[in-house]
């Protein structure tokens, strides 16, 4: 889906982002992402906030040392893994059992526990949505329609449909799959680097959604 239109954007993203914003979620309009605008991001094909997710992991652990941020945050946004399954599954598992690094914190030196999320304070977190993020892929830009960001991590992709349109929930998985790049994988239509990191998709269409895990 490209830019949409101010009646679009008031039919089909706005309800969704009005229901977020009640949820506790710090709305930003994608256009506010652009490389040029605020330094969030150098270039187009970056999908993780950087300085977002740098700024929550040293909230959460105020202990780290200037090398393990550096460490945490190389191993989150170039992880080694060949496929995108592969690369989903490592991060979910450094969600869930967190990221080991050695540190001295007055006992000797020794394996430390960095969490990307606080779990047990939720308001440690920062929950931000925003529509129309633009991003770069192999072949083609992608542009979802909401994206859900904690502490910079993409985690949740909402694509809302027109409901007036034929078949508005299967266009919005269609649209989905092609933004995995799980379509037509050989065309390389969308941006598999996105989904490395998410947890949840999302199609909806006014007030009905569907979930895709």
């Amino acid at each position: 889906m490209g830019i949409v239109t101010s009646d679009e954007y008031d039919k089909v993203e706005l309800p969704a982002i009005e229901q977020l914003q009640k949820l506790g979620w710090i709305y930003i309009n994608g256009l506010q992402f652009t490389p040029a605008t605020n330094g969030e991001r150098e270039y187009f094909r970056e999908v993780v906030l950087e300085k977002r997710l740098a700024t929550a992991i040293q909230r959460i652990n105020p202990w780290i040392s200037d090398e393990n941020l550096r460490k945490v945050m190389r191993d989150v946004t170039h992880p080694l893994t060949a496929t995108l399954m592969e690369a989903n599954q490592n991060f979910w598992q450094t969600l869930v059992n967190y990221q080991s690094v050695e540190q001295d914190l007055g006992k000797g030196r020794k394996g430390q526990t960095v969490k990307l999320i606080d779990f047990d304070n939720i308001a440690n977190n920062e929950f931000l949505c925003v529509n129309q993020f633009k991003i770069e892929g192999v072949n083609e830009n992608i542009i979802p329609d909401i994206l859900l960001f904690v502490n910079g991590l993409p985690l949740a992709i909402i694509e809302a449909k027109s409901p007036y349109i034929t078949n508005p929930m299967e266009s919005g998985i269609n649209q989905l799959r092609r933004y995995a790049n799980r379509r037509t994988p050989l065309e390389d239509e969308g941006c598999e680097k996105l989904f490395w990191y998410n947890q949840l998709m999302v199609s909806t269409h006014r007030d009905k959604a569907c979930l895709l895990y």
